[in-house]
Order: C-alpha cells, then structure tokens, then sequence
C-alpha cells in the first residue's frame, strides 16, 4: 500500500496505536468498513465527527461503547446534544471549532462525560482531517479513559489533606507537651526565682531605707548604694524576663545565638538549686565558640531538664559535682542511620558544638539504656514525674538538628554525661532519624 500523504512529525505522547490510526484514516478515508475493523480492536476509544454534517458521528468503535456506555447503533449519525449533557456538549463543540480553526492537533489532557456507570474522565487528542473523496471534512477523536488515574489522585489529595490535617495535630499535641513539661520545670524553679529575685529587692530596699534617713552632699556612700540599688534592678529585672522568655509559647523560631549566653540565661534559672542542694559547678565554655542557631526558651528548657535530672541523680552523694563543658569538635566517620529519609545533618569534618552536662550520681541502670528517651518511662516514685521529661528533651535537640546521647560515664567512676551535638549551619531539611557520631577534637 502506497502512502498518498506525506507522515507528519508526531507529538511525543502519541502511541503507535495512535500513529496506525492517523495511517488507516488518511488512506482509507473512502472504505470507512477496513477502518472501522480494525479500530474495534484498539485499546482506546475512537471517533469520528463529520464536520460538514452538524459534527455527526460516523465511527464510533468498541473501546468508545465500554468508554460511553453508548452502542455504536445509538451514537452514529447522532450529535454531541443528542448523547451528551449540554454542559459537555457545549465544551466539546469548543474544543471541535478549536482544533478546525488551527488546523492542528490538539491535546486535552482532562475531559469528563456522565455515563450509566457514572462519571468518566477522558484523555483526548482531536485532529481535522479532509475526505479527498468525497470533499468532507473530519474531525478524529481518540480517548483513553483515565478515570482510575483521576479518581487515585483525588484520593492521595484527601489522604494527603487528612495527613496535613493530622500532621498539624500531633504538632499541636507536641507544643502542648513542649509546654506542659516547661511548667513542670518551672513550678521546680519557683522557689529559687524567688529568692534570687528577694535578694535584689531586699538591696533596694536597704538603699530606699538609707536614703530615707537624710541625704548630705558630701555623703560619699551615695554613690555607692546608688550603684548596688541599680545593679539589683538589673539584676531582678534579668531573671523575671528570664523566666518570662522561658515560659512563653511559640512555634519553633531558631535564630543565630551564642551558647555562652544561653548558658547565663539558664544558670541564672538554676542557681539557687545548684546552691541548694550543695553542688559544685565546673564550668567549662570554650571561648569564641561558632555561634548556633536556636530556639533559645526551648533550648533552655533541655539545659533546665537535663541539670535538674543530674541534681536529682545525686541525691545521696556527699559530695556533688556537675561539670558542664561546651566546645568545638570536629565529626569524623558519620555514619547515618539505616533508611533516613532526608538530607544528611551531619556530614564528616563538619565542626559542630559539643555541650556535655556531667554529673558523679549513681548512673544508668544497663538495663535501662535503651529506655530512657521512651515516653512514660521513668525510674522516679510515683508522683515524682510523668516519663516525658527525656523524651521531650530529645525531640526538642533533633528540632534543632541536633543529637542527644545520655551514657554513663567512660573513666571508670559513677555518674552519666549528658551530651548534645549542634550543627553550626542551618540544613535544608528537619533529619527524621540522628546519624551515630562519632566526634575527635580538632585540636
């Protein structure tokens, strides 16, 4: 058989099927029986519209019945109006005038008709076509129905407005614990606020009673009490924003900060219970430390947590040391979890602050190691605590991408250190699950 037409050059996202059709129309445009054979057994629905005839069906083959749930005997000679809604009439003349005007193939990626087996949505090319024959003008329809494909991606849309519906829950869920467990740190805090904030004002008013009594202008304690009435303003004024900043709730909010500074902020919270229960404090911060990017209150809240479990965990010692250090260290043979789903935080020689909280208390009971950071446990009486502390304290470091590992200490004596891994760079992306570390110091 001898091609009277020269091949045009196809879209890419034509079939072969496709193509044989294009042929069959354009060499057998007047033996519409040899077309209509061999398009009853195509995968997709074919048509065929006599545009010098109202648009009248003149093929319509077995794919197009199941596709419409029209027989060919009701649908041939028959119109858009006469099969379909007006409403998908009306698109269809549309895009009929369309395709006849440009003179050219047209995609439409989406169309939908209403049939006894309910709504179908179709994938259609359109192309004119010219009968040498008989002078008519054509217009060739083939449709894939791609309902199964519309309806699954309606389907992932629900689920995936049902995830974020469920993930922005859990987010709320999560700041309520966030914040639950940061009343709890602070009702342990109250007595201590409240004496470190008695001091200043019992200062001030020393200084408002001295200053009372008569002032003279060559009293050269003036400015002396004046100075000490400041500094306990200062002073006062310190811890009640402190403790305001550490109470309040918000998103997470990470901003460049200097740990030494969190360090102040969260001693300054702390004080009167290391005091209290008679601890010693060895504190060691590296100067010049790369600054880090944190949600400060929140940050304080895992520094308040983990002293505040290391004072409990020495209880009965006589004597009480915590050791807090916090340095530059240079990350060598990371190896990531098995299966993380994102971007990698930590990467070899990243250098990265290392925070370690020490404490010479009783330790890690072994069997407990793998527990600890689980919601709900916890070794504490009854009434003592609700498990979460940890647990919370954890999912707070890994918001900052960070890694927290609590372990028992390595030199032989009791006690467990408490350290926190920050990297010095913001990542792309929130990591799901910590790489295993393993830090050398640089120097």
């Amino acid at each position: 058989m001898i091609v009277r037409h020269p091949p045009p050059s196809f879209p890419n996202f034509w079939l072969p099927s496709q193509i044989t059709i294009w042929y069959l129309l354009r060499v057998n445009l007047g033996n519409l029986d040899i077309i209509e054979a061999v398009m009853d057994n195509l995968p997709v629905g074919v048509f065929v519209k006599d545009a010098s005839n109202d648009f009248r069906f003149v093929v319509w083959n077995k794919k197009q019945e199941e596709i419409t749930q029209l027989p060919a005997a009701t649908a041939l000679g028959k119109t858009d109006e006469e099969l379909f809604s007006k409403e998908a009439a009306d698109v269809f003349h549309a895009m009929d005038k369309e395709v006849l005007d440009s003179g050219m193939l047209k995609k439409i990626p989406q169309e939908s008709i209403r049939t006894k087996a309910g709504k179908r949505y179709l994938r259609t090319l359109k192309l004119p076509m010219n009968d040498p024959t008989t002078g008519r003008i054509l217009l060739l329809g083939i449709s894939e129905d791609i309902t199964e494909s519309v309806e699954t991606q309606k389907e992932l849309e629900r689920l995936n407005e049902r995830f974020d519906a469920t993930n922005q829950e859990l987010q709320e869920t999560q700041n309520q614990l966030f914040q639950a467990e940061k009343l709890d740190s602070i009702g342990r805090l109250a007595a201590g606020v409240a004496h470190e904030v008695k001091n200043p004002l019992a200062m001030l008013l020393l200084g408002i009673d001295y200053l009372d009594g008569g002032v003279s202008e060559d009293d050269e304690n003036i400015p002396v009490i004046l100075k000490q009435m400041r500094e306990g303003v200062t002073r006062a004024d310190s811890i009640v924003r402190g403790l305001v900043d550490f109470s309040s709730q918000s998103a997470l909010n990470r901003k460049k900060s200097r740990i030494r500074d969190v360090f102040n902020n969260t001693l300054l919270l702390v004080k009167h219970e290391l005091v209290r229960s008679n601890v010693k404090l060895r504190l060691g911060i590296v100067d010049n430390l790369p600054s880090v990017y944190l949600d400060v209150p929140k940050f304080e809240q895992v520094l308040i947590n983990l002293i505040l479990n290391a004072i409990q965990a020495m209880a009965d010692r006589e004597q009480r040391e915590l050791t807090i250090t916090a340095q530059t260290e240079k990350l060598q043979n990371v190896d990531p979890d098995e299966g993380a789903r994102t971007l990698r935080i930590f990467r070899d020689n990243d250098i990265v602050v290392v925070v370690r909280i020490q404490d010479n208390g009783t330790g890690i009971d072994p069997e407990n190691i793998d527990k600890i950071f689980d919601p709900f446990f916890t070794t504490k009486a009854t009434g003592d605590g609700t498990g979460l502390g940890l647990s919370i304290t954890r999912k707070i470091v890994e918001l900052h991408d960070g890694k927290l590992q609590l372990k028992n200490r390595a030199d032989g004596a009791d006690g467990t250190i408490a350290e926190i891994t920050l990297p010095t760079r913001l990542a792309n992306t929130a990591h799901i699950k910590s790489p295993k570390l393993k830090q050398d110091n640089p120097n």
